[in-house]
Formats: structure tokens, sequence, C-alpha cells
């Protein structure tokens, strides 16, 4: 009953919508047959610049946000994210961003997890989006994500989106240690154009103090087509925000290249920043969906196979083509990131902890990672 079946080229599309305004989305991603839409809650990003004392005590809150991911194969791709746009008003200033992340290899699912079937050539004449771009995505302590968030907001990115989740590591092991440190984390997302990805991911990395011991992980991946118009929450007295100043320039210089310069005679002006000495390399990103309720096994299996840490976001799930008993049913995306040599091994125990735990519903893919950052004894 939960023998896995194997597909290809596929990509993770996460798309980001103020708070409340996901219902046109959700139908018009239904309406194209997407099947398994996933839910989270999260919150936009702070940028807390100028103004008085009391401004600064106390800013105003983040924007809250809604993170929708589905699994979309390539085939599709074009036409879903399009009619997700045409939707959501997407190509609008502040009205959200939609990005996919392609997945590297098989997509492994039982039969009884939905997923949308492959079929046309995914053409788009009218397809709006960026296809080079990275996301960096960072997994720290309640509390960080603001930092980086707004680290990544000074280094260019449009954006950052911060959602929640719990993980931990070989510490779960030691009794003692659980004690010190709770399990809930904060999910830092930010898709940025590849030409200001490195400089953005080393910002977020210093402001987090991902280098030093117990501060998380961050690393980036591949996105192959992305539209990102997320609003920014400020707080100062100035009478247009940084992204409509941003995009007054970029009318005027008559496109983006004048980013890469100013980032450039930044640097060089500043005395440049010394590189961070942990990047890593050669590494994969695992990850399972199953029901909330079964993924404490999962958790243990991948820990237990070697992994260093496992992370953990939680959703409901939105899916307008699917039965009415499964509305709003809690899911679960567990993650990991190994070394390739390892992923079957890791693999493999996951697969085995679903069919000995008799888990109907589960899917595994893997995302190729780029860079890494953490802590390294």
């Amino acid at each position: 009953m939960s023998d896995f079946n194997s597909t290809t080229d596929y990509s993770l599309v996460s798309i980001i919508l103020p708070k409340l305004t996901g219902e046109a989305v959700v139908q018009s991603l239904g309406k194209n047959g997407a099947k398994h839409i996933i839910q989270s809650t999260s919150r936009g990003s702070l940028l807390n610049e100028g103004g008085g004392f009391f401004s600064k005590m106390f800013p105003p809150p983040a924007p809250e946000q809604e993170l929708f991911q589905l699994l979309v194969p390539s085939s599709k791709l074009g036409d879903l994210m399009t009619s997700a746009v045409e939707a959501g008003q997407l190509n609008r200033a502040g009205s959200g961003a939609i990005f996919a992340m392609p997945c590297n290899g098989e997509v492994q699912h039982t039969g009884a997890f939905p997923l949308l079937i492959a079929e046309g050539d995914g053409s788009n004449d009218a397809d709006p989006f960026i296809a080079d771009m990275e996301a960096i995505i960072g997994i720290v302590e309640i509390g960080v994500g603001d930092d980086m968030a707004e680290a990544a907001l000074k280094a260019g990115s449009s954006g950052p989106t911060i959602t929640f989740g719990e993980g931990g590591g070989v510490r779960d092991k030691i009794r003692l240690l659980r004690l010190t440190k709770g399990p809930e984390k904060e999910i830092v997302i930010a898709a940025v154009e590849k030409s200001e990805a490195d400089k953005v991911f080393t910002e977020m990395a210093r402001s987090g103090k991902i280098t030093e011991p117990g501060r998380g992980f961050m690393y980036t991946t591949p996105v192959n087509r992305g539209l990102i118009n997320i609003s920014t929450t400020f707080s100062s007295g100035a009478g247009a925000s940084l992204d409509q100043i941003i995009g007054a320039i970029d009318e005027i210089k008559g496109g983006k290249d004048w980013r890469s310069v100013a980032t450039a005679e930044d640097g060089t002006k500043a005395g440049g920043q010394p590189k961070l000495l942990t990047d890593l390399t050669e590494l994969v990103g695992l990850f399972c969906l199953v029901h909330r309720d079964n993924y404490p096994a999962i958790y243990d299996a991948i820990l237990n196979a070697g992994a260093g840490g496992v992370s953990v976001v939680f959703g409901t799930l939105r899916d307008p083509n699917a039965p009415a008993e499964q509305a709003n049913e809690e899911w679960a995306s567990v993650q990991t990131s190994i070394a390739p040599a390892a992923l079957d091994k890791v693999r493999d125990a996951i697969k085995d902890t679903v069919k000995r735990e008799g888990i109907d519903s589960a899917c595994l893919f893997t995302h190729s990672i780029d860079k890494a950052a953490t802590y390294i004894p």
C-alpha cells in the first residue's frame, strides 16, 4: 500500500501573497489541474530606518502573508504560473511573488499522494517570468529572521518572507541539551536575481551570525522561473517606499544593470567584505511531504540515518480538486540537507519508515544546493 512510484521533471512552485488574498489564485490553480496545494502562514519584511524615537520603539507590524506551495511538472509550469499571475495580479507592485525551484532527479511518491500529471509542452507566449534567479533560504532561531530579512533588503532583495516551523539535529538525542533550546524555528525565504545572490547571501549570513555555534543553517537553490513584486513595510518618514524608488530608477535607467554596478562600487569604497569561511558545497536538499501526524517518525528516521539536522514546515491543504473530507488537512514538509553520497541511505530510511508505519500518502523530492553556510567545528 505504501509502495513508491517515480517520476521526473517537476518543480516546487511557491506563491507568496498578502493575507486573505489567496482564494482567487487557489481557484485558478485548481482550474488548471493543480493538486496538493499547501498553505502556510508567513509574514513579510520590516525595514526600520529613520523616523523618531517612537517609530523606532514601536515599529509597525510586518505585513501578514500566505505561502502556497505545490509540485508542478515542467510541461504545465508556464501555463499554471501565468494563470496564477493573472488571478493574483502579481505583475503589480506589492502584489506578491511566484517562483519555481526545480526538483533534482526523481520525485518518488506513494500511490495515494495526488500529483499533477505531465502533459503538453508547457509553452506560453506571454510568459512574464525571470529565468536566472536563486532562492536563499535560512533556518534560524526565533527572533533572528527579522535581522536576516532586513539585511537582505539592504543588500538589494525585494521583500524576504518569514515562515515558521520546527527543527533540530544531533543534539535532539541528548535529553539535557534539548532542555536548553526550543525546537521552534523561523525560515527566511528570499528569491533574488542571480547577479545579486552572492551579496544578499553574504549579508544575510553575517546578520544572522550563521557561522557561529547554534545559529542555524542557510543555503541557495536555483529558481528556473520567477516574478517578485512583494511589498515591504517601512518605519520611516520617507514619502516613497524602497520598492517604489528602485522601480523608478529601473525605469529611468532602462533596466536593472545599474544595480550590479552600484553594488560593485559600494564594495570597492568599503574595501570589500571578507568572504565567509564556512561556505559549503556538494550538498543536496531532501524533502518529504507527509500528514502532520506522521512527521515525527520521518524526522527521527532522517536523524537516525546520519543527517546532521532536520527542519519542518507545517501547512494546511488548500486543494479545490481534493475530496471534501480532505479539506484543511494538516501536512508537514520535513527537510534536510546532506551530502550526495548519503542521499540514497537517508531516502531509503524514509521509505522504509513510510512502509513500516503504514503511511498511505507521502512524497519525496530533492533540490540541488549551490552554496550553504553554517557553523563548522
